[in-house]
């Protein structure tokens, strides 16, 4: 039986890429997105505005990293990303931090991420759905105010 799935008898084994984007401006992802890796590398502080939860199939997914196209320093972003995703949409997830022993979880009208100026290259987000609700699972350097859900986008 034949599959499209990535197996030995698969005919896309061996030729499975990544889809990446780099971005530099306020962004408004879409349902093709799906699958997709942002490199966000900021001009100004940028925004990416999320599909609609409730047309987005299950299994719906991307991840966002932020960069500075150079190797990361700690804290070094010098500029704003936040990641919208739609006024009282339900997320669930958590920011892991390297440096500190706490993270950040979602809560009630956490309706953004912010990757404030101090954030740093390689902070990053999995983002996915079920269509219903998202989901996020991420990692930072330093946590603090640096990568956190919000209410609000980060100016």
């Amino acid at each position: 039986m034949r599959s499209d799935f990535l197996n030995k008898n698969s005919s896309l084994t061996g030729t499975y890429v990544k889809k990446v984007k780099k971005i530099t401006e306020n962004y408004t992802v879409t349902e093709a997105d799906s699958g997709t890796i942002f490199l966000v590398h900021p001009t100004a502080t940028t925004e990416l505005d999320m599909p609609t939860v409730a047309d987005l199939p299950s299994g719906w997914n991307c991840e966002v990293w932020v960069t500075e196209d150079t190797d990361g320093s700690d804290g070094g972003m010098g500029q704003i990303v936040n990641i919208d995703f739609g006024s009282a949409t339900d997320v669930v997830g958590h920011i892991a931090s390297v440096a500190d022993a706490a993270g950040d979880t979602a809560v009630n009208n956490d309706d953004y991420i912010n990757f404030t100026a101090a954030a740093s290259p390689g902070d990053n987000v999995q983002i996915f759905t079920d269509g219903n609700r998202w989901y996020v699972r991420g990692i930072a350097a330093a946590l603090g105010s640096d990568t956190l859900f919000h209410t609000a986008a980060a100016s």
